[in-house]
């Protein structure tokens, strides 16, 4: 075909990422056939009038995705599924082989959790909190809050709740959804115990859909736990700065039908937060495949620096878009409420897996959670909000002091984590000796499905006091310089084996 391509200059998508998206589109809706020629460097920087150094970026981006292939003194062409992967997936592995795959990478997360549920002494700093603070509310709150559940008819309570969640509470979600830029009628929310449940319940739909999950990494642990549990063979897609690598994405996703999870909002473990940009990008994407995005937005309500970038779920098409939120990371995780929130006709797909898995969650504690958005919510958020945002300073000013050259970190405008990266340093070693000096951390391993990032940890800031998390960083920065001494990452994988 004769391929025709347009750039927009004063786009805030760069001109290369611009000819590798639309390249990799016409590949992956079949436009672009495999083994087809591309137009050369020279013919298509001069179609476009740019410089040929911007359309070899773009080649050499289709190229490490497995879209294209270079023939030195041929040209370029479209893979054709003997040399890369391209247009035509690799091959599914055998059953038996997944499963193989599978259990390997269940005893690997296994070993990892109950490495870092090892007891730790009393008076250990807790650095590794991905929920927030209890201290951080009036001691009689459930009490009041469920006094006024109950002050109003309680007899409605005492039946089950349904499927979906009661209607007073998914009417308050839509209200707060739609001051998120999110328009969601209550019809189209199901209520569930954690956002958890809500994961799940996707997980078991994609798998009898037959769709292919696909997963950010680094990641929340508890995703790929989720559809693994159901028999999938969930593929990572890695993180690049900020935002999931979409070359990658296309690639893994090419001639599949696909999910793909990501939490675009204050990351979680990175605390990274996904560009507008990228977002049109992925939007696109998803508009031209056979793809689902599930969109984890837990973390939405804690910016406390910053503006607010559009809400992704609101940017992908109907009918290819799930959202997760939860109130348990932004208010208490023990009332365990969660919801998910989908196009009408998914969410019909949905409540037929939530009516077998729990008939509805606990009517009183809907009441109580409706009654705290309606009042209490608003005013709650800005308090923790200024509370993370000195933790969050707290947090980056003892890194600037205390870590070792070389140690990189990321700088959330929001949530209560971030990420940090000190090469050479085995984050595995780097947990034991914490917890042995009184400082507790995640190490980076437990945020991969394949066990990676070794020199990274998740930094949990929204727990402990300022003055702690400085005197828990003090002590992470000098085990950290002295294994940077001793080479701690030669003995990373001996520790690791002893525990798992």
């Amino acid at each position: 075909m004769a391929l025709k391509l347009k750039v927009k200059s004063g786009s805030n998508v760069p001109l290369y990422r611009q000819i590798e998206r639309a390249i990799g589109d016409a590949i992956g809706t079949g436009r672009l056939k495999p083994g087809e020629r591309l137009p050369s460097v020279a013919d298509l920087a001069r179609q476009l009038d740019i410089n040929k150094l911007t359309v070899v970026k773009a080649f050499r981006l289709l190229e490490h995705a497995g879209q294209v292939r270079s023939e030195v003194g041929r040209g370029t062409f479209v893979a054709d599924g003997r040399n890369g992967v391209g247009a035509i997936p690799a091959p599914e592995p055998t059953p038996e082989v997944a499963q193989s795959i599978r259990r390997l990478r269940e005893s690997y997360a296994r070993g990892l959790r109950e490495l870092i549920a090892v007891e730790r002494r009393p008076g250990t700093i807790n650095l590794s909190g991905g929920v927030p603070n209890p201290a951080a509310l009036p001691e009689d709150l459930f009490e009041r809050l469920a006094r006024e559940a109950l002050g109003d008819n309680p007899r409605r309570l005492y039946e089950y709740g349904g499927p979906a969640g009661i209607a007073e509470l998914r009417e308050v979600l839509s209200r707060m959804l739609a001051a998120r830029g999110v328009i969601a009628s209550p019809d189209e929310i199901i209520v569930t115990n954690g956002s958890q449940q809500a994961i799940t319940l996707v997980a078991a739909w994609t798998r009898d859909e037959g769709r292919t999950a696909l997963c950010e990494t680094p990641t929340y642990a508890g995703v790929p736990g989720s559809f693994m549990m159901f028999g999938h063979t969930v593929r990572s897609v890695p993180w690049t700065e900020d935002s999931p690598d979409l070359g990658h994405l296309r690639a893994l996703a090419t001639g599949r039908r696909s999910l793909f999870y990501l939490c675009p909002d204050f990351h979680n473990p990175t605390g990274r937060t996904m560009p507008v940009a990228a977002r049109e990008e992925l939007s696109e994407w998803t508009r031209h495949n056979d793809a689902i995005v599930l969109v984890d937005e837990i973390f939405r309500d804690l910016r406390f620096e910053g503006e607010h970038a559009p809400s992704l779920y609101s940017m992908l098409p109907p009918g290819r878009r799930v959202l997760v939120g939860s109130i348990s990371k932004s208010f208490v995780p023990g009332l365990r409420v969660g919801f998910l929130v989908a196009d009408r006709a998914l969410i019909g797909e949905l409540l037929y897996y939530k009516r077998y898995m729990d008939l509805g969650g606990p009517p009183l504690v809907q009441a109580m959670a409706a009654a705290f958005l309606r009042d209490g919510y608003a005013k709650f958020l800005d308090r923790i909000r200024a509370g993370y945002l000195t933790r969050r300073d707290a947090a980056i000013s003892a890194l600037e002091e205390h870590m070792p050259p070389g140690a990189t970190w990321s700088r959330p405008q929001g949530g209560y984590q971030l990420w940090v990266t000190i090469p050479g340093v085995s984050s595995i070693q780097l947990f034991l000796h914490g917890i042995e000096r009184g400082v507790a951390i995640v190490p980076g391993p437990v945020h991969d499905v394949d066990g990676g990032f070794q020199s990274s940890i998740r930094l949990g800031y929204g727990h402990e006091s300022p003055e702690q998390i400085r005197e828990g960083i003090r002590l992470l920065g000098e085990i950290a310089r002295m294994l940077a001494l001793q080479g701690g990452m030669e003995t990373s994988g001996s520790a690791l084996g002893v525990m798992v």
